[in-house]
């Protein structure tokens, strides 16, 4: 009899070891320590960006689309869309880009973009060329290419100015942003102020960021 039950169990026992495992579960890309975000207002502003990331405080000649000087700039027409150069873009990643939008004016008061809108556009020759041209030169450009916009990520900062990408793909790419400010960056009517920073990813890394501009009115 003992036997009979032993045999029985054995049985039952290899029967379970042939049942399917449970599937693997997606691992969670992890939100960005909140001591790190900290850091940004601590050390404001970054000391690292004058090797890190492109300080566009002295520029004179930045202008939005709707400024009145943009009419006597000059029309630069884009290059060909490089489909092939996009195609070879990776489409999901795991990595994660962070940090905080915001201005300096010249006193030294600092504007937070709160809820400001931000993009990761990828680097290839059609980006390089609008930043050169357009955010760096201030010369308007034709339309971008419809097929641009699918390669776009897009993120909204919270009510102090900071933001978070997920999933971005190993990569360089131009961080934009823009912060909406009047009287408290000393103009009369309130203006859209663009800032735009390089930026390099690596795969599963985490990218910690500021994307600022100090004010020279």
């Amino acid at each position: 009899m003992f036997k009979i039950v032993s045999l029985i169990l054995l049985m039952l026992f290899f029967d379970g070891c042939k049942q399917e495992p449970e599937p693997a579960k997606a691992p969670q890309l992890p939100m960005p320590p909140s001591t790190q975000l900290e850091k940004f207002d601590q050390n404001w502003p970054p000391k690292y960006c004058v090797d890190d990331c492109i300080d566009i405080s002295d520029l004179k000649n930045q202008f939005n689309i709707n400024d009145a000087d943009q009419e006597n700039k000059k029309i630069i027409n884009r290059i060909p869309f490089p489909e092939k150069e996009y195609k070879k873009l990776s489409s999901r990643g795991q990595s994660a880009v962070y940090g905080k939008i915001a201005l300096q004016t010249k006193n030294g008061r600092r504007v937070v973009g709160s809820n400001a809108r931000l993009y990761l556009n990828p680097y290839t020759s059609y980006s390089k060329q609008w930043f050169n041209e357009n955010y760096m030169s201030g010369n308007k450009m034709n339309s971008a290419d419809d097929r641009l916009y699918q390669y776009l990520r897009f993120a909204t900062a919270n009510d102090d100015g900071n933001f978070i990408f997920k999933n971005i793909p190993k990569g360089k790419y131009y961080l934009v942003g823009s912060v909406m400010c009047g009287r408290e960056c000393g103009f009369d009517n309130i203006k859209n102020i663009r800032i735009v920073s390089e930026i390099s990813v690596d795969i599963d890394g985490t990218v910690a960021t500021s994307l600022f501009r100090t004010l020279d009115n």
